[in-house]
């Protein structure tokens, strides 16, 4: 089982879209996917477009009121959901003074160790105890981002963040990439913050992949109309970037 959190700390930059794509693309490829959605805007939750209960869900997880088989709905055949709820606006709270409470997620895993094969993890975009579980119970990280100047930025902060998880809780914490979304190669500032990007790339020990996606109104029309990119625009240059992306992705895993 390969546990990936898609996180960055800077707002707007594609992560449930990236949590999206690499759960179907992969589900795509035969594999038993299950979405752990952590980010209290439950968009992953809610673009799956399956019922559930706020009172069932990753809240009640990081809580120890449920298990994770006890939150668990499923999503599509091969792929799984535990849903989010607003109440992880007060998972911090909650969980101040409570011992190592950033292993919360990674203990819970344990139940349902041989039932996945990929666990994706989405997040908020801030360094609170959701984001510290999920990269404590992971062993990679895919870090989607735009090619923008707020960017970098973002890359800074994450890159102290992924340190000090590395030295206190998860030292095999690896990240597989940065993944730039709403790419558009024909403007010259786009491939200046790519450089600056792949330059960043070296504080987080990692690379740009070199598969990037595109803008495109089919990502946000297949979200609309609760469907796989896959699905909903099957043989679109931004599905085709897609494919791409989740290709590398599972080539530098083996």
């Amino acid at each position: 089982m390969k546990v990936i959190t898609v996180t960055n700390q800077k707002g707007g930059t594609g992560k449930t879209s990236t949590t999206l794509f690499m759960a179907y693309g992969i589900a795509r490829q035969g594999k038993k996917v299950l979405v752990i959605d952590l980010d209290q805007q439950a968009d992953s939750s809610f673009s799956f477009h399956v019922p559930y209960e706020d009172s069932q869900s990753t809240f009640q997880l990081l809580t120890g009121t449920a298990t994770l088989p006890e939150i668990i709905v499923n999503a599509t055949d091969k792929i799984n959901l535990a849903p989010a709820s607003p109440d992880l606006s007060q998972l911090d709270l909650l969980l101040a003074g409570k011992l190592d409470p950033q292993f919360i997620l990674k203990d819970a895993l344990k139940a349902v160790s041989d039932k996945y094969d990929y666990i994706i993890i989405d997040t908020p975009p801030s360094l609170n105890m959701a984001v510290l579980n999920a990269l404590t119970a992971s062993n990679t990280v895919v870090v989607p981002t735009q090619a923008d100047l707020y960017s970098l930025k973002g890359l800074n902060e994450l890159a102290q963040t992924v340190e000090g998880i590395k030295r206190r809780s998860n030292p095999d914490l690896d990240i597989a990439g940065i993944l730039i979304g709403r790419y558009n190669a024909r403007t010259v500032f786009t491939k200046a913050i790519t450089s600056a990007l792949e330059e960043m790339a070296g504080q987080l020990h990692t690379t740009v992949f070199k598969s990037k996606i595109r803008e495109a109104i089919a990502v946000k029309e297949s979200q609309n109309a609760f469907k796989s990119i896959f699905d909903y625009d099957p043989h679109g240059k931004v599905t085709e970037d897609i494919q791409a992306f989740i290709d590398e992705f599972m080539e530098k895993e083996n």
